[in-house]
């Protein structure tokens, strides 16, 4: 069997080196520049007086290390070459004498503040009802990183996957999520539930369960200060008597809509990534138990209220988040002489989140997870109209840091660099990284 040998690209190899003035020039091999400043070079030191490989972390000990208080503010490198390894290597002089500094040419490339690439986030690829979304198996996915991590990346690009062949069960279902990482706690002791039309104690209390009616679009737990990041709805029964499209799941792309807003009526988007519509829920009493160790049932309540933007921008102007649900609103906060377009503008990205232009309608089978960006997608549900028809699903959420977590991990691990330079490389930095290697 042969084995592939694989090599750094250009990108990521040093040409040449020189000390300017206040910094470092380097000519990398694929003809780019880089400048680094010395005290921007000098606090990243990762040597191990001033670095921790052990935790990961800055070493501000008294006496040594990373002490704020006593980094000179106007460092002074004695010399800087290219070492045998292509490392960037520098001896200080000043008021450090003999302190010795190398950074790998990776770490220090995508660190470059003049390369446009690294200040270009990942586009999402936008789209409508006519999107084909991407299926997984579950054997693949827990077996398998490289198919773990083009599930998550199909993720950020799409927002949106199905895996097949679960196992119709709790346990089935709790794996794959842990796969990725932990669930979210809920607001009362389950972090799994249940949806089923047959619950009618839970279709009394809580609209997403009242069987006969259509499911609007809505992004869920709006009036969280920060809402989960990925939803998890596993199909365990689906017993239809009709055989027609009744509990088919509708998903849109709420940045696509966003992006529709902004060309179509830019008022209205100014509007809705400006002003606040907020939201709350008062929860009544819900039946639960805290523990199985537990007899009885405690009655929980929950009160939640938060002023959200429906569309809220990075600092780049583009869309990363949307909240947006109609049943969860209260009394818009808003200067009376701008409640009329801002409810104008409400209506239209509602009735845009309802366009058959815009929605995938589309059945979960029994043994299928879908999987989606709360954090970008709107869902909901078709009405059903027969009282027999029989459909449970099992719910879960997971928090954005637990779904990067895991995807920064995996990037990682496919750049092959020692954990000494990945830790706290931007989310870019890493998917650059984890291309810098050529067959």
């Amino acid at each position: 069997m042969t084995t592939l040998v694989r090599q750094l690209k250009r990108t990521f190899a040093i040409a040449s080196v020189a000390s300017v003035d206040n910094g470092v020039s380097i000519t990398w091999k694929d003809g780019h520049e880089s400048f680094y400043h010395d005290l921007w070079l000098r606090d990243a030191c990762h040597c191990s007086q001033c670095f921790q490989e052990n935790t990961l972390s800055l070493n501000s000990g008294e006496g040594e290390g990373h002490d704020p208080l006593k980094m000179p503010l106007d460092p002074i490198p004695e010399t800087v070459k290219r070492d045998r390894e292509g490392n960037l290597d520098i001896i200080w002089g000043g008021e450090e004498p003999g302190h010795h500094s190398v950074f790998d040419p990776s770490w220090l490339r995508v660190h470059c503040q003049q390369d446009p690439i690294l200040q270009q986030s990942r586009k999402p690829q936008l789209w409508d009802a006519s999107v084909s979304i991407p299926h997984f198996t579950y054997h693949e996915v827990m077996k398998d990183n490289e198919i773990l991590l083009l599930w998550l990346e199909k993720m950020l690009d799409l927002g949106v996957a199905i895996i097949d062949d679960v196992p119709k069960n709790k346990a089935g279902f709790q794996s794959l999520i842990e796969r990725v990482g932990p669930i979210q706690q809920r607001y009362h002791p389950t972090h799994i539930f249940t949806l089923d039309t047959g619950n009618k104690l839970a279709g009394s209390i809580h609209h997403a369960y009242q069987y006969m009616q259509h499911l609007h679009n809505h992004t869920d737990h709006v009036s969280y200060n920060v809402p989960p990041r990925l939803q998890f709805l596993g199909c365990i029964e689906y017993n239809n008597p009709d055989n027609d499209k009744q509990a088919y799941s509708t998903l849109v792309d709420g940045f696509k809509i966003a992006d529709v807003l902004r060309v179509q009526q830019p008022k209205y988007f100014q509007l809705l990534t400006q002003e606040y519509v907020p939201t709350g829920r008062r929860r009544l009493g819900v039946e639960e138990k805290v523990s199985d160790r537990e007899k009885g049932t405690t009655k929980y309540q929950w009160e939640t209220y938060h002023r959200q933007r429906v569309i809220n921008l990075d600092r780049n102007g583009e869309v990363y988040q949307i909240r947006h649900h109609e049943k969860d609103r209260v009394p818009l906060d808003v200067s009376p002489d701008k409640i009329q377009d801002l409810y104008a503008a409400y209506q239209t990205f509602t009735t845009l989140a309802e366009s058959p232009e815009y929605n995938a309608e589309f059945l979960i089978e029994p043994g299928q997870v879908l999987v989606n960006d709360n954090w970008r997608l709107l869902h909901g549900r078709t009405a059903i109209h027969n009282p027999q028809l029989r459909r449970i699903l099992l719910g879960a959420y997971m928090k954005p840091e637990t779904f990067r977590s895991r995807l920064r991990l995996l990037l990682g691990k496919k750049s092959e660099m020692p954990n000494l330079w990945l830790m706290g490389c931007s989310d870019r930095a890493l998917e650059i990284l984890a291309d810098r290697m050529t067959a």
